[in-house]
């Protein structure tokens, strides 16, 4: 039985050749990041090009989808070319560590890719992030916010336009209309009101230069979900079946 033989049961030979001749950008991969990157693995596509900054810690145990004890200290980028390699040994991975800012966002986005998909949690390099892929008229897709909730079943697939009660996705957009992008484009969005974060431990470190954030409680429901949807968003849209 091949690795692929299920998947080509499902949507066919054509299908399932062009997913391995595709590829796709995954921007951050943390618990939403994660699942998507691994599920684009497990599906198929030939290349995939992710990019994270940050390394696996013990607190990302509960809810990173290749994180387990023997991977605290490594690289994400590093780890998940690792995993997607034992998953799909015919799988082409280009993982880099690397942090970008407002002035970098163009110079990270991929070359090649049918999709991109932005899995960053920043707000800064996500907007930015986001207004540079429009303005290179990218397909691609985002992620909101998925820390502080339990129910997987309030993620919904909609326009950035359309979202609300989510604080991040206030957050973008009112950005994005001071930069002036009013590009239309899918993200993955909750309605669930989110529980409130505590201030950071003492001693806490965080991934990215810049104050320190207060810190959000999280499980593995809702951002593996959410990485879920994005992931089929991005094949089906490969497929040309949305």
């Amino acid at each position: 039985m091949s690795f692929d033989e299920r998947t080509r049961i499902l949507l066919g030979n054509e299908a399932a050749d062009l997913l391995a001749r595709s590829s796709v950008a995954v921007y951050g991969l943390g618990g939403v990041g994660a699942a998507c990157a691994m599920d684009l693995v497990r599906s198929g596509i030939g290349r995939i090009v992710a990019f994270d900054l940050d390394s696996v810690k013990e607190s990302n145990l509960n809810r990173l989808y290749f994180g387990y004890a023997r991977d605290i200290g490594k690289p994400k980028a590093e780890v998940f070319a690792e995993y997607a390699r034992e998953v799909n040994p015919d799988v082409v991975v280009e993982s880099e560590r690397r942090f970008f800012s407002g002035e970098t966002a163009r110079d990270i986005i991929a070359q090649g890719c049918a999709v991109h998909i932005d899995c960053v949690d920043s707000l800064n390099p996500k907007t930015n992030l986001i207004a540079a892929l429009a303005s290179e008229g990218k397909t691609f897709i985002s992620s909101l916010g998925t820390a502080g909730r339990l129910d997987p079943a309030r993620l919904r697939i909609v326009s950035i336009w359309e979202t609300n009660n989510c604080p991040l996705a206030a957050a973008v957009r009112h950005r994005l209309r001071r930069m002036k992008v009013d590009a239309d484009f899918p993200v993955v969005w909750s309605d669930e009101p989110a529980r409130p974060p505590v201030p950071p431990p003492e001693g806490h470190t965080q991934a990215a230069p810049g104050r320190m954030r207060m810190v959000q409680g999280s499980m593995a429901f809702v951002p593996q979900a959410s990485g879920h949807l994005i992931a089929s968003w991005a094949v089906r849209k490969i497929l040309g079946l949305v």
